[in-house]
């Protein structure tokens, strides 16, 4: 697979055991410019319907868990028919899945034996299940205070979780040392594999919406990963000719912690680190500054969409409004329909929004 820097325009095959560039910065997969409908294998219901556009002929069978190809519900919400992407319907009940099943099928041709993570919880799952699923061994770093149901998810698929007290930054910190004794980093902030399967999320917005797409997607956003997959995945449709306009992308964040809203608002080209001073209920959204900073705001700017924050009080109601229509969110997924309202504000009422909810309420309920 090539790969390329943005920073430094350094192109390559992609080496799994060089997890970044030489300077630093994270690889991604080569941009390409085609997609060819009859590529589509309609009679898959998961991802690798896109196969054949994904271009990993390393790749024979997969070894599938069945991501990809969740539901798509519209319902009337803050007033306006809105659509919700359910990525929490997937094999772990996050969207990590996504990226984490044509991640570590590539892992596996490889050669890979041993991989390592980082997470709050939802790509520790993730990784933990296709690690299994493909017979490899996973050593998980896990905040301790991470939601319970996550970290047990983790160690029922047979990884070793590793507790780290403190901060987010500090489980990435203990993982980047056990990588220096020869795992390979798999991490979903880095690794370029993982954010191909991410794009996969925007092709299925164009072919649900009757290849078209909405006027605007929110995006709940910590790391980023979908974000940048779904801009990635919009691009490529752009580049074809498949679309002539992407969707505008927002980016919501908790109030709490915002380093992309921040650095957006403030028109910075990066993103400095955040100082949380308060914990979130959005805990999956901890991340004081997303590895892909420049690439994220420039997505945002260039589908012409933004950043958007909500409080505490925002999110439990959206939480709660939610589960009164039958749908059972996170409550870092619910940052993306509390952000709904203040978008449709911006937009106006007839615009079609769409907003991806990211993981399952199983996963770290709130107590009412």
């Amino acid at each position: 697979m090539r790969v390329v820097c943005f920073e430094c325009g350094t192109q390559r095959e992609f080496d799994p055991r060089e997890y970044r560039c030489s300077c630093g910065s994270p690889w991604e997969p080569l941009e390409r410019m085609d997609f060819d409908l009859q590529l589509i294998d309609r009679n898959a219901s998961t991802l690798w319907r896109y196969k054949e556009i994904f271009g990993l002929e390393e790749v024979g069978v997969p070894l599938s868990l069945g991501a990809g190809w969740t539901p798509l519900v519209d319902m009337e919400f803050a007033g306006a028919r809105t659509w919700f992407k359910l990525e929490f319907v997937s094999p772990t009940g996050s969207f990590k899945d996504r990226g984490t099943e044509v991640e570590m099928n590539y892992l596996k041709v490889a050669g890979v034996q041993e991989v390592v993570e980082d997470s709050s919880g939802n790509a520790g799952a993730s990784m933990a299940a296709y690690a299994a699923r493909a017979g490899l061994k996973a050593s998980i770093f896990a905040p301790d205070s991470a939601s319970p149901a996550k970290l047990a998810q983790i160690g029922i698929f047979g990884a070793e979780l590793n507790k780290v007290p403190g901060p987010r930054i500090e489980s990435t910190r203990a993982a980047l040392k056990a990588v220096e004794d020869g795992a390979v980093y798999a991490s979903h902030a880095y690794n370029p594999v993982y954010l191909l399967g991410q794009q996969s999320a925007a092709w299925e917005l164009w072919e649900q919406f009757g290849q078209d797409v909405p006027d605007a997607l929110v995006i709940p956003t910590g790391q980023g990963g979908l974000l940048m997959g779904a801009w990635l995945g919009f691009r490529r449709l752009v580049n074809a000719g498949m679309i002539q306009k992407m969707p505008r992308l927002f980016a919501a964040q908790p109030e709490l912690l915002a380093p992309i809203h921040d650095a957006f608002t403030q028109n910075l080209d990066d993103i400095p680190e955040a100082t949380p001073t308060h914990k979130s209920i959005a805990e999956g959204l901890a991340i004081v500054r997303p590895v892909r900073a420049k690439r994220l705001l420039q997505a945002l700017r260039e589908s012409e969409g933004g950043a958007i924050t909500v409080t505490e009080e925002e999110i439990m109601h959206a939480y709660r409004q939610l589960a009164l229509r039958g749908i059972f969110a996170e409550p870092s997924s619910a940052v993306a329909a509390a952000a709904v309202p203040k978008i449709r504000e911006k937009l106006g009422s007839s615009e079609r929004i769409a907003a991806a909810l990211t993981g399952s309420g199983l996963k770290s309920p709130l107590k009412e």
